[in-house]
């Protein structure tokens, strides 16, 4: 099994307050995840350590089977991100969003789209 990104027990203290706690993610090859759940959950920051803005307080990282550190030029070179307002269309839901993402990207199997809840269940 292949991961693209894994992270292990990802946490982000921000003046003294816990905004991500202990995520732990595993993203196979092929696979296109994404993050729901209300304002304040989490989602913009942990998309902001996977992307190296910022630095979490401790967790590790995996991107492409290597340890994400602030030198990895390399890695970052091979990804790109939308994090604030990626939808297609507001009429739809992100997961069918993604969905259709993938279907006009050649990229679209029943089982593609995973969405994380706020509790880190994939559904």
């Amino acid at each position: 099994m292949t991961y693209i990104l894994r992270t292990h027990d990802l946490t982000k203290n921000i003046d003294g307050k816990e905004i991500v706690s202990n995520v732990n993610i595993h993203v196979e090859k092929g696979e296109i995840y994404g993050f729901l759940g209300p304002n304040g959950a989490g989602k913009t920051t942990i998309m902001r350590m996977i992307t190296n803005l910022w630095k979490p307080t401790s967790g590790e990282i995996e991107i492409f089977g290597e340890r994400l550190t602030p030198k990895s030029y390399n890695t970052l070179k091979r990804m790109s991100s939308i994090i604030e307002f990626p939808i297609f269309y507001n009429n739809l839901s992100g997961k069918e969003n993604l969905e259709l993402h993938c279907e006009y990207m050649g990229f679209y199997s029943p089982d593609s789209v995973k969405i994380i809840n706020t509790a880190g269940v994939a559904n």
